[in-house]
């Protein structure tokens, strides 16, 4: 795919971005969606002949419950917070012949490399590096942590389950006799590259599917999951756990209902629970304390939904009806644990970079009726580039294909406009049917002025095998990062 089409794409683009908005004194701009394929493919081709398309999340069901007594309001400790500058070199000319600067990055998730019942091993491993290496990538987000379980050797939370033979229930906390990020650390620094520990933030169980009710909830473990650590006291005679909230530290919606138990889908714990974001942050510095990872990537940092999260903890300091005042409190809540994550990690690991996967829309100004990563969520991504409460972010943009490309662009464009200088990672899908989807995404970040991308992810694209492809197209011309 030649760059004359890429920028002949963006021209296009930039025309419907140029538009006057609705209320600023000027005709409404026609949507982008108005536009026929056949007008469009007429001006552009057929191939990038693309239209936005609409698109929304959804948050977890929940099911009445009264909540367990509580531990006095009054007793939580506070969180301070400071927010400091980071500064960044300036990217090298793209104009230099031999090396571009550009993080290339992969996300790996668990379910690229386990699979229920089955162990993997550390060949396992071996084999992801050695292709992700040889397409050209220069980093992996490695995920360490899913929902309160641990991809290394336990420091706070036990083992996941996945890395054993036999069911969620009998295998979590089981040690598999290897450790998964030590090998990814040593075959990834082998091969050059740098590897960062990819963190599920407040998801705290996830029920294994088709299991009974009994067996929804995790079993007794050595650490104790983060269930049992925060529901249970330390004198619980099955369960021991730690903090003893019963059911308040969990995510509740807007009848005060926590969030029960489901079959295959995340228990959320809540981001207005003090000792939540406290017992998240240590999770991070036990890991950045012993492993030397290049960064930390923070995923699932934010709440499930609008409708969330109304516990006694945070009716108690926000109010229990919405607000924009209870809104910007939500905010806020989450912005502090970014902050003390990227605090810890910068003091344990000078130089390593905190990044986090965000929601890839951050305000819906073009009335597209999109869920909002600002209010919908609580998740101020670019107010955390703006004050440095992160390094970089990686709007989650890997969704669609060809006929998502337009809004694509938009959203990208919008992260990037808006980022302050600081490193905007774009998320790209690896399944897409056709490799020109992936690389017409590469070449037009490259062209907006972004650092770098995300391909989502390493079992997508190793479905599809187009490793060679990037080896041989994007990637031709190695990569350092910034």
């Amino acid at each position: 795919m030649g760059r004359v089409r890429s920028l002949t794409v963006l021209l296009g683009v930039l025309l419907v971005l140029s538009a006057p908005s609705p209320g600023q004194g000027h005709a409404t701009p026609v949507p982008a969606a108005a536009v026929g394929f056949e007008e469009l493919a007429g001006q552009i081709g057929r191939a990038d002949a693309w239209f936005a398309m609409a698109g929304a999340g959804s948050a977890p069901v929940v099911v009445s419950q009264v909540p367990d007594a509580l531990p006095s309001a009054s007793a939580l400790p506070q969180i301070t917070t400071s927010l400091t500058p980071t500064a960044y070199l300036p990217l090298v000319s793209r104009s230099e012949p031999l090396t571009m600067v550009e993080r290339r990055a992969i996300w790996i998730t668990r379910y690229d490399w386990t699979t229920l019942g089955i162990a993997p091993s550390p060949n396992d491993i071996d084999a992801m590096v050695s292709k992700v290496s040889g397409a050209g990538f220069n980093t992996i987000l490695f995920q360490v942590r899913a929902a309160g379980d641990a991809y290394y050797t336990p420091g706070l939370e036990p083992w996941a389950s996945r890395l054993s033979v036999g069911t969620v229930t009998d295998t979590l906390g089981l040690d598999p006799g290897w450790d998964p990020l030590a090998r990814m650390l040593e075959a990834g620094h082998a091969a050059g590259i740098e590897v960062h520990a990819y963190v599920n933030v407040y998801t705290a169980w996830l029920s294994p599917p088709n299991a009974s009710y009994g067996a929804l909830a995790p079993p007794a473990t050595i650490p104790p999951q983060m269930f049992d650590r925060f529901t249970y006291s330390s004198t619980h005679p099955d369960h021991p756990g730690e903090y003893g909230l019963g059911w308040a530290w969990r995510h509740h919606d807007s009848d005060q209902a926590a969030m029960l138990l489901g079959w295959s889908s995340y228990l959320w714990a809540s981001p207005g629970v003090d000792w939540v974001n406290d017992y998240v942050v240590d999770v991070v510095e036990d890991i950045v304390q012993r492993y030397a990872v290049d960064g930390v990537h923070l995923d699932l940092v934010r709440y499930a939904g609008p409708a969330y999260s109304y516990d006694p903890y945070s009716n108690a300091a926000a109010g229990s009806e919405p607000s924009p005042a209870r809104d910007q409190w939500q905010r806020d809540r989450v912005t502090a644990l970014v902050t003390q994550v990227r605090d810890v990690t910068h003091a344990w690991r000078p130089g390593a970079l905190v990044s986090a996967a965000v929601w890839p829309y951050y305000v819906d100004k073009w009335g597209w009726g999109l869920s909002e990563g600002y209010s919908d969520y609580f998740q101020d991504s670019k107010g955390w580039l703006a004050s440095g409460a992160v390094d970089a972010i990686a709007p989650m943009l890997y969704g669609g294909e060809s006929d998502y490309a337009l809004r694509w662009f938009v959203l990208m464009a919008d992260f990037v406009t808006d980022s302050g200088g600081r490193p905007v990672y774009p998320g790209i899908g690896g399944s897409y049917a056709n490799f020109e989807d992936i690389a017409w995404r590469i070449e037009t970040a490259r062209a907006q002025g972004a650092q770098g991308h995300v391909i989502f992810s390493y079992g997508g694209l190793d479905s599809k095998e187009y490793w060679d492809d990037l080896a041989g197209g994007p990637y031709s011309v190695p990569a350092s990062v910034p």
